[in-house]
């Protein structure tokens, strides 16, 4: 153990000390997480991973509020230890936690370095390799564990128990080879009879008998033992104990003489310290090393065909071969990896692929078995069966094969105990299916392909996952070329890229293209593209009469073995947008409450027909989608396809109006769609959280551009149509995107034209004209403000008159006639003061204090925006405050005040990067540079302009190249500064 502050133990009851002070773990089930994430560590554990380590299969519905609870006392109890500023116990990471461990904090990892050390000296230095094996053992308090609850814990305690006999046998082992025998027998027989069926155990007390001049109780250990593998298991013993017995039968001399030649020759060599056949190198295999009355067993090598033209997945590649060097080298137990992955993602192709490549490593046998989980055309396999295959692959008879399925999988493990074997088990349906077929033996590889995630083999089983993630657009190329080879894919590019976008990044789907336009002997892509824009979905085209290859059939495998609530959910995920959504939108959608919808999509990501990029975002891609909207349309007619899409709309409008007025909260108020002011709002957070707010917008901004098209597009939802467009307005101002502006408003405009929505076409008409004005179409700007006046005026609507007239006043001092602005601007703060709009009347001085400042009015400028800032800093608008700040910064400039000015600057600006205003930080930044200059202060100006330049290139392109400009006006830059920043 570290003599560092944090110190854990497993190897007994699960403990921890901060310094030299015990922290308490508080319940079982709060241990259990501290368990799962010093074992996983420093690998960060998902939630679902958790739960079903601390609730097993069926967890209670609060089971993630609750571990958020677990994780919250656990930091607060070792707070309680230790110094005031120390970082937690437990770190959040994506929806689950992870424990950072010091080196050699955890007893366990110091038992397996002690081990791993053991066995790396044991040839050279086989007296040190005996002191660390004791250190090793010395660090169990008990059992491993032993104060948990649950099947989790019962796993683990199995696999760490393991690992204690390993070093037990390991250190007697040696022991008996360094001639020190003293008690070694007595040590034995106690181990022999707690693990009957442990064949190591009685080979080793054989052994010690014999050399205490025991022969007859050694061969009876051996008469013992052979009648209870065959009662319990049906076998006979196996090749190191027959061996055992038959040199102690023939009196062989070499077992009296520890330190012999011969006896280490036949002995310590064929073995690891753990007492298992070591490397390949210098040994036969364990069949070709038994004795004559032990024929060898075959050696299957049935891995399916690996494709030759396999590309990509270098990563992936990589990482598996390193997880099964690790289990090699430290020869811990059985490597177990599942690879999981949609349908059509190449699971299958990729595990032969890597099998073959990892083949030499494992020289007893490679067994492949297609388990049937999700297939069309067979029931999955059942594990009695699936054993009978294997046993069958090595030769076992029919009449030495017991009908108890226990006693099956007793007899497959011991038939591979001494055995290395690579095991494909492909296509599994869920843990069960899988666990019977696991060696318990080291030295083994067993690869497991699922479309499930199949957690309970990661949590109670050890398996490391790996998941395989749709193509990118290079490696999905690099499939095409691989099969058409370059000079195709390579003769029209646009083509090319077109098909690489419809493929979905999918495997199979891009073979299905592949062998299409191979058939057809087509010089280019160009041909399949046209055809797959022209079919009515790309599930069409991936049609084939091989069902294990047809797109529809393969993703419907996974379908149909849902549930029908999960299959409800998938059904009606066809109706989000495409850059995915919430549990609170997805629960809106189906009309549940929000933890009803979140084990459903757990399951539908578990089943893989939906991803989680990040955590709470749900997303599928193009193909899923597809199939999700065809079962729709099978399932729910019109009505209930358009009520459901109501509810999405409804959720999202209403969550998008909060967010927006959150964060300008000088917006208006709307007399907002019925549907909408009944939904329940997502998390946006409250209304003085403004951050949290901008954050949604700016997450959700994508799929809220996509509903309005589709809303706008729906008969019956205009008024929700516009007033999205209206919610959306403010978010892309504040983030410079003109074009989405334009193009929302524009239809916002159309369905409020179409539905005769007086207030509908007034908000749009301004706002239409609001994104006219930044781009620069100052024309069409002043024709929308001219209608959205009248509709206004028409309405007897105060505020949308005075934020129409302050709308017109920019135009005009956009075109810089800023006198004819001032009339428009006192017309707007008169109305909004007659409106009773005090943040509205706020805004509009600060416009008028700007607009005299353009005038040659400085001193009414500055009383003015003094006036706005009074009633902002009491009414919190931040929005408008910064606006203010900016308009001061520039007020004093033109006083002469450039030290006030800089001041002024400041305070917009840490408003503006509170607020995720880039557009508008960039506009200070642009203002701050100029009174830098002002000042003599070049490279302060420099600076403000290169970071409003470094905003303004996402933002504002135009801009951006202004503001470069003066950069360059300022000549190139100090050798002494060009020094410093490359120094």
């Amino acid at each position: 153990m570290n003599g560092g502050e944090d110190r854990f133990s497993v190897l007994g009851p699960v403990r921890a000390w901060h310094g030299g002070t015990e922290v308490g773990l508080g319940s079982p089930q709060q241990r259990v997480v501290v368990a799962v994430l010093l074992l996983r560590a420093p690998h960060p554990v998902p939630a679902e991973e958790l739960v079903e380590a601390v609730w097993g299969e069926d967890p209670p519905r609060s089971a993630v509020n609750q571990l958020r609870i677990y994780a919250h006392r656990l930091r607060r109890a070792r707070a309680r230890a230790a110094a005031p500023g120390t970082a937690p116990l437990i770190e959040s990471a994506g929806s689950g936690y992870r424990l950072p461990l010091p080196p050699g904090a955890l007893d366990a990892t110091a038992f397996e370095t002690a081990v791993a050390t053991a066995h790396r000296l044991r040839r050279a230095e086989p007296q040190r390799a005996v002191a660390e094996l004791e250190e090793a053992l010395a660090l169990w308090r008990g059992t491993a564990l032993g104060d948990l609850p649950g099947d989790w814990a019962q796993a683990q305690r199995t696999r760490l128990e393991q690992a204690r006999l390993d070093a037990v046998e390991a250190r007697l082992r040696l022991r008996l080879e360094l001639g020190r025998d003293e008690g070694a027998a007595a040590a034995l027989a106690a181990l022999a009879a707690g693990h009957p069926l442990d064949e190591r155990f009685p080979e080793l007390l054989m052994l010690a008998l014999y050399r205490s001049g025991r022969q007859a109780s050694a061969l009876e250990v051996y008469a013992r033992t052979r009648t209870l593998l065959s009662r319990e298991l049906g076998v006979d013993p196996g090749p190191e104990l027959r061996r055992m017995h038959q040199r102690i039968l023939h009196a062989d001399g070499g077992l009296l003489d520890a330190g012999g030649p011969e006896d280490r020759a036949a002995g310590a060599a064929a073995t690891t310290p753990g007492g298992r056949p070591g490397p390949a190198e210098g040994r036969p295999s364990p069949a070709a090393a038994a004795s004559a009355t032990a024929p060898a067993l075959p050696v299957p090598a049935q891995l399916p065909f690996d494709l030759p033209v396999f590309s990509g997945r270098h990563r992936e590649l990589a990482e598996l071969t390193a997880l099964a060097e690790e289990g090699r080298a430290a020869r811990a137990g059985t490597v177990l990896c599942v690879v999981a992955g949609s349908a059509g993602v190449g699971k299958t192709t990729f595990a032969v692929h890597a099998a073959h490549r990892l083949a030499a490593h494992y020289p007893d046998g490679r067994i492949h078995l297609d388990l049937h989980g999700f297939d069309g055309q067979e029931s999955p396999l059942s594990p009695r069966r699936a054993l009978r295959a294997v046993l069958d692959a090595f030769g076992v008879a029919a009449d030495r094969v017991p009908g108890d399925l226990d006693a099956q999988a007793a007899l497959y493990r011991s038939l591979l105990a001494d055995r290395r074997v690579l095991l494909l088990l492909d296509n599994a349906r869920d843990a069960r299916q899988v666990r019977p077929l696991l060696p318990s033996a080291p030295g083994s590889l067993v690869l497991v392909t699922s479309r499930n995630q199949l957690s309970g083999l990661i949590v109670r089983d050890g398996a490391r996952p790996l998941r395989l993630e749709a193509l990118t657009g290079t490696e999905a190329r690099a499939l095409l070329v691989r099969r058409l080879g370059t000079a195709r894919v390579d003769a029209d590019p646009e083509a090319t890229a077109a098909v690489v976008a419809r493929g979905a990044g999918l495997p199979l789907a891009l073979a299905l293209i592949a062998a299409r336009a191979a058939a057809r002997r087509l010089a280019s892509l160009a041909p399949i593209a046209t055809e797959l824009r022209e079919l009515p979905t790309m599930l069409d085209a991936l049609s084939d009469t091989d069902t294990s290859l047809d797109m529809r059939s393969v993703i419907s495998w996974s379908y149909e073995a849902l549930p029908p609530g999960t299959a409800r959910m998938f059904r009606l995920f066809s109706l989000t947008p495409a850059p995915g959504c919430d549990p609170a939108a997805l629960a809106a959608l189906a009309a549940l409450p929000v933890a009803a919808v979140r084990p459903l999509l757990a399951e539908l990501a578990g089943a893989h027909l939906l991803d989680e990029p990040e955590p709470g975002r749900h997303t599928a891609h193009d193909l899923l989608r597809e199939y999700a909207a065809e079962q729709l349309a099978a399932h729910e007619g019109e009505p209930e396809r358009t009520a459901a899409f109501r509810r999405l709309l409804a959720h999202y409008l209403g969550t998008a109006y909060t967010a927006a007025r959150t964060v300008a909260v000088n917006l208006p108020a709307l007399s907002l769609h019925p549907e909408a002011a009944g939904a329940p709002v997502g998390d946006v957070g409250d209304v003085g959280d403004p951050r949290r707010a901008a954050a949604w917008l700016a997450r959700e901004c994508e799929a809220l551009l996509g509903l309005v098209e589709r809303a706008g597009a729906t008969p019956g939802c205009e008024r929700q149509t516009w007033q999205l467009a209206w919610s959306l307005m403010d978010h892309l101002q504040r983030a410079g995107r003109w074009d989405d502006q334009m193009a929302i408003q524009r239809t916002a405009l159309a369905a409020a034209l179409r539905s005769a929505d007086r207030t509908g076409q007034a908000h749009a008409h301004r706002d239409l004209a609001r994104a006219c004005t930044q781009a620069g179409r100052l024309d069409e700007a002043t024709g929308h403000l001219q209608r959205a006046l009248g509709a206004f005026e028409e309405l007897g609507d105060l505020t949308g008159q005075a934020r129409s007239h302050g709308n017109l006043a920019l135009v005009l001092t956009r075109r810089g006639e800023h006198a004819k602005a001032l009339p428009h601007v006192h017309r707007a703060v008169e109305l909004f003061e007659a409106a009773g709009d005090v943040l509205g009347q706020a805004s509009a001085l600060n416009n008028l204090g700007w607009t005299y400042a353009n005038t040659g009015g400085p001193r009414e400028a500055l009383r003015y925006c003094r006036q706005a800032l009074e009633l902002l800093q009491d009414a919190g608008d931040r929005v408008a405050e910064a606006a203010t700040w900016d308009s001061l910064g520039y007020i004093h400039h033109g006083l002469g005040d450039l030290s006030e000015a800089v001041r002024c600057y400041h305070r917009a600006l840490a408003l503006d990067r509170a607020l995720g205003d880039g557009f508008n930080e960039a506009e200070t930044l642009t203002h701050l540079g100029e009174t830098r200059a002002a000042m003599g202060d070049e490279a302060g100006a420099r600076e403000a302009w290169r970071r409003a330049v470094g905003l303004f290139d996402e933002l504002d392109p135009g801009a951006a190249a202004r503001v470069r400009e003066r950069i360059a006006a300022l000549g190139p830059v100090p050798a002494a500064v060009a020094a410093a920043r490359t120094g």
